[in-house]
């Protein structure tokens, strides 16, 4: 039984239209089109009889010197699966046989070469990885929904009822495998492959709640927990759907309430601008320099995907849309040529040795744009975002009716009650919100008594309904949630939804951005951009040549526009200090706390996220700061700590002695050149401990104080003895913007205790 609100359209059904395919002929004449471009393991024929010699990869691109770290051999696999479920996926929506004929000569190979027990993809190598045949799986399956064809399915079946469920649950990634162990007993409704499913992911969470080393890995009682988790930002995308999928087919609640919370949590401490979590390669919190892997662009909406299907909840899918319409172009250049490994919001420098995050910071390619990066899943893993969405525009609901899930210009071919029936979606949403949809009947048919689903998105606070051109004045259009009307349809009903859209202010912290339906705006920033080859698909060296140092106030005016380069935001802001160099001379600096105007107010003009490759996304927010100095840091000795254990019960004697005693008995703690007080340098190396940092604090007057905090791996921070904010471990403080948290300060020097601990 399928327990899901809403459920995939057949394959076939859907073909875009007007800008929707535009953008997928784009992709096609970019990377997509020329994939050998991207080099190894994409010139290579792939699961068609194998990628040949394993080549070791280096994360560290340019360097002879180096000595690459070894790679299991299940790499190549994995990459080029990414790139031929996208392929797949294009050629269906845009027509093209080759690619269709591409993946098919792949398929065929690997279900002619099973092992002895009829286990697929262990034909090239003696890798025990079942990871690649994951990702293979998802484009096998397509095929045969697509095609229907038995051999397929009857191959997967064996091969999922091979597996042992030991590995499944104790293995990189291997969990993974329940989504087609799942999705195939939805199609054979063998009873085997549920009860396994259920048993491996129960063995999984034994495994893992007992091990620290869990970095690759969700377990159960970590996702449902409640409490923060860092997380390899890919890995919490493809497994944080495996509940869902069990609920999907269990029906169990508690599948699905946890995986929403543990999601919630995630979103709640690490949520990036354009609607996903920051993921280099960990969790990073949702500063606006951090960023986010391509890989996890498809993979969370392919995960949020399951969630939208099992909840019938509008705001997955403005999600998604939030995710494609703006992440998703923000790493790609505008013909798909190239792509960043990581992209983010505050992008102002792209080059070989840009990289700011702090995974191999200034020592990889993984911010230039590139056809070929030094790892290449996100090069093959690109290519399946924009197809994969597009053909999840359109879904059924529990009676097979259609249901507009998401929008962009489109049509979908349906059968309900046995006729058939095109609904055409003429629009150019995301830069509009009018949106129209007509219906089409087979000529024998003159009506078709049928419900019609769309949605009103959380950001639309006015909607509108014609039909036939007449406003639908009884409709109850809110916001945030799916319209259902049922009516008798006729050859040429169209039925049009009009969404208002308005351009928004949003605050963060300490940094302020704009918003305009599902579209994310930024400062252009005008670049050099230097080709480092000859021929299309090298990589670009991009350097900024414009300005970007500009403070904006809270509550600013904004206006909304449309001209030949598209629509536009219009909103004004000052030049300021400390905010006008690139850092060290080759990254993208910091948002700053403090600086200084430097000139009067301009107008900017905003353009869509991802218009330009270098852009200031979130500006610093315009407010007068006054610094309270910090005069003096000690440090406790330092105190035994369990990480399995809530931080605040876990007291030891500074919290029982005065500010006196405390100071009286404390070690002087120095900052190093990063402002940040390095606890292990201090200390020497140590593990499972915690410390009493002391900060004195000096105040001219009595009043209300934010402080900024942060710390790795926890904290829980005191002013003058009172608790005001905890940082739940785990956290990466020196990869993340500080926390803000107020408090009250008396007239001259106040302490604030933070508590913190380090266990992971």
């Amino acid at each position: 039984m399928y327990y899901g609100k809403f459920h995939e359209i057949f394959p076939g059904g859907i073909k875009p239209e007007g800008n929707t395919k535009t953008l997928l002929e784009i992709q096609n004449r970019g990377l997509a089109g020329n994939y050998t471009a991207m080099g190894y393991p994409f010139d290579t024929p792939m699961w068609d009889g194998g990628v040949g010699k394993i080549i070791q990869m280096s994360p560290i691109c340019h360097d002879d010197t180096t000595i690459p770290h070894l790679a299991e051999a299940w790499w190549p696999y994995e990459q080029s699966a990414y790139l031929l479920d996208g392929l797949l996926r294009l050629g269906i929506l845009l027509d093209d046989e080759e690619k269709t004929a591409l993946f098919r000569r792949n398929l065929l190979y690997t279900l002619e070469h099973p092992d002895e027990k009829g286990i697929l993809g262990r034909c090239f190598n003696e890798s025990p990885s079942e990871w690649p045949m994951v990702v293979f799986f998802r484009a096998c399956f397509f095929y045969y929904k697509l095609t229907k064809d038995k051999m397929i399915l009857d191959s997967l079946h064996r091969h999922f009822l091979a597996l042992d469920e030991e590995q499944l649950s104790g293995e990189f990634r291997h969990v993974n495998a329940l989504e087609g162990i799942l999705l195939t007993y939805g199609e054979t409704k063998d009873s085997s492959l549920l009860e396994k499913a259920v048993s491996i992911y129960e063995k999984h969470n034994k495994k893992f709640t007992l091990r620290t080393d869990n970095e690759f890995e969700l377990h159960w009682n970590k996702l449902s927990s409640g409490k923060n988790f860092a997380l390899h930002g890919v890995t919490f995308s493809e497994e944080v759907k495996i509940p869902v999928l069990l609920y999907l087919y269990t029906g169990k609640n508690e599948y699905l309430a946890g995986a929403e919370k543990g999601l919630e949590k995630v979103l709640q401490r690490h949520e990036q601008i354009p609607g996903l979590p920051s993921s280099n390669e960990d969790f990073a919190g949702k500063d606006p320099l951090q960023g986010y892997e391509s890989c996890t662009i498809t993979d969370f909406t392919w995960a949020l995907g399951y969630f939208l299907q099992a909840t019938g909840r509008a705001h997955y899918a403005d999600r998604i849309e939030k995710i494609i319409y703006n992440a998703l172009p923000g790493a790609v250049n505008k013909d798909f040529s190239a792509l960043l490994y990581y992209s983010s919001p505050n992008q102002l420098i792209c080059t070989e040795y840009s990289n700011h995050t702090f995974y191999f910071r200034g020592q990889d390619d993984s911010r230039q744009f590139r056809a070929a990066h030094s790892t290449q899943c996100c090069a093959g893993n690109i290519q399946r975002a924009l197809p994969s969405f597009v053909l999840r525009l359109w879904m059924l609901d529990e009676n097979d009716a259609p249901v507009a899930a998401m929008y962009g210009a489109s049509k979908y071919s349906g059968i309900y009650q046995d006729k058939k029936y095109t609904i055409t979606e003429e629009t150019a949403y995301p830069e509009e919100g009018n949106i129209l949809f007509r219906f089409t009947l087979e000529e024998n048919i003159p009506e078709l008594e049928m419900p019609f689903t769309f949605r009103i998105p959380a950001w639309c606070e006015n909607a509108s309904l014609l039909i036939n051109a007449e406003e639908e004045k009884n409709a109850v259009l809110k916001s945030g949630s799916f319209v259902t009307i049922t009516r008798k349809w006729k050859n040429g009903d169209t039925v049009q939804v009009l969404l208002a859209m308005i351009p928004v202010q949003k605050c963060e912290r300490y940094w302020t951005y704009f918003e305009m339906g599902p579209l994310i705006f930024s400062l252009p920033v005008a670049c050099r951009d230097i080709q480092m080859e000859e021929g299309r698909f090298t990589p670009h060296d991009i350097t900024p040549e414009g300005n970007w140092n500009y403070a904006v106030r809270k509550n600013t005016s904004i206006e909304s526009g449309r001209d030949e380069e598209g629509v536009f935001l219009k909103i004004k802001g000052y030049p300021v200090s400390d905010f006008d160099r690139l850092e060290d001379g080759r990254y993208t600096p910091e948002i700053p706390l403090f600086f200084r105007r430097k000139g009067g107010e301009e107008m900017l003009t905003l353009r869509r996220y991802g218009s330009s490759p270098l852009r200031l996304t979130a500006f610093p927010l315009a407010a007068e700061r006054k610094l309270l100095p910090v005069y003096q840091v000690k440090t406790s000795c330092p105190y035994p700590y369990d990480f399995r254990k809530e931080l605040s019960l876990q007291k030891f004697l500074p919290e029982d002695l005065s500010e006196k005693e405390n100071l009286a008995g404390a070690h002087e703690l120095q900052a190093g050149h990063d402002s940040y007080y390095d606890l292990m340098h201090h200390f020497g190396p140590m593990k499972d401990v915690l410390c009493y940092v002391y900060f004195r604090v000096w105040a001219e007057e009595e009043g209300t104080a934010t402080f900024a905090v942060s710390a790795s791996d926890g904290a829980e921070c005191f002013v003058n003895g009172k608790k005001y904010f905890e940082i739940e471990p785990p956290s990466d403080g020196e990869f993340m913007a500080p926390f803000l948290f107020k408090a009250g300060v008396r007239k001259g020097f106040n302490l604030l205790t933070m508590k913190v601990c380090e266990g992971f």
